[in-house]
């Protein structure tokens, strides 16, 4: 048998691997070039070759997020205090080289600063407790100003106020919670309020009703960011479930109900319908603790788990469990 001195220095040795293993951070990119891909006056049919340009053009941006929330993912799982050292170098290069915060080439180079500003702020809440002080510095100085470059453009008139307003929001409330910033966190929550007042009393955004086959799933897009939202004003002790009455149920329902049975929505639209799956259902793993009389409805979306979305948090799973939000 080997003793613990052996497993000791074979430890140190996988922790020195794992911190060796981190590559340079890449240079800060400040311009974001992005197409759209849809085709029709929906946004439901997708071009492969233009949906396939614009997973190229944004690719630096997804993969540099994927890496950071990985390394995340491993601090939060096991305390692996080298991946979190990776991580937050990464992130330090990228605060100091001011990214994100050139010129967005179209509103979809604006969606993809959001979906990674809201990624990046979760992963940064996660690894915060590790960061030096220098690290932190540049961090909550340069996420603040990519939330606010996020917010101008979606208030700024030239979009719908859609599902797109609502993963601002996350960015915003992600960025505000990370940094301790108000600022950020009274705009979200400001967005919040909006988009549960935009929900029906059935159940429905009319917005993303109008999505015709892919109405159930941009109302299940829609969903998880609030969620997540919801999640995170735990950390500044505030319950937005239960916000207007919890009116967010009445949209958990219609999406739950809806992926069980997708006719109502197909007879609403007047097409079949595209039934989410993977990690953007990630919000359930939150959701049943938050409303445990819904865990049933839930259960067979469970399946597919453990839920791991970059954009949302990582590995959804790890942290619905952990409650992690529960003790920022």
């Amino acid at each position: 048998m080997k003793n613990k001195y052996y497993v000791a220095a074979l430890l140190a040795l996988a922790v020195g691997q794992t911190f060796a293993a981190c590559a340079p951070a890449p240079a800060g990119i400040p311009d974001i070039q992005a197409n759209s891909y849809y085709t029709d006056a929906h946004y439901s049919v997708i071009d492969p070759a233009l949906k396939a340009k614009n997973e190229a053009a944004v690719k630096p941006f997804s993969d540099f997020l994927r890496n950071v929330s990985d390394n995340a993912d491993r601090y939060v799982a096991n305390g692996d205090k080298a991946s979190a050292q990776c991580a937050l170098s990464w992130l330090d290069r990228w605060a100091q080289d001011r990214a994100m915060l050139g010129t967005m080439s179209s509103s979809q180079a604006q969606y993809t600063r959001k979906w990674t500003l809201a990624g990046l702020s979760l992963a940064y809440l996660k690894l915060k407790p590790e960061a030096e002080p220098a690290q932190r510095a540049h961090i909550d100085a340069w996420l603040p100003q990519v939330a606010d470059a996020s917010l101008a453009f979606a208030t700024s008139g030239h979009q719908a106020l859609n599902n797109h307003y609502y993963w601002v929001g996350l960015a915003v409330m992600a960025t505000g919670v990370a940094t301790g910033n108000n600022k950020e966190i009274n705009a979200a929550r400001n967005i919040y309020d909006r988009a549960l007042s935009d929900i029906r009393d059935d159940g429905t955004l009319p917005l993303e009703l109008n999505r015709a086959g892919k109405a159930l799933a941009y109302h299940n897009y829609a969903l998880a960011p609030l969620v997540m939202m919801a999640e995170l004003a735990k950390g500044v002790n505030e319950d937005w479930y239960g916000s207007q009455q919890g009116r967010l149920d009445k949209l958990a329902n219609r999406v739950l109900s809806g992926i069980a049975d997708p006719s109502w929505f197909a007879t609403q639209t007047g097409v079949t319908q595209e039934i989410p799956q993977g990690s953007i259902l990630g919000w359930t793993a939150f959701y049943q603790y938050a409303r445990p009389s819904l865990a049933p409805a839930m259960q067979p979306l469970f399946s597919q788990a453990p839920f791991r979305n970059p954009q949302l948090g990582g590995n959804m799973t790890v942290l619905a469990d952990k409650h992690f939000f529960d003790h920022l």
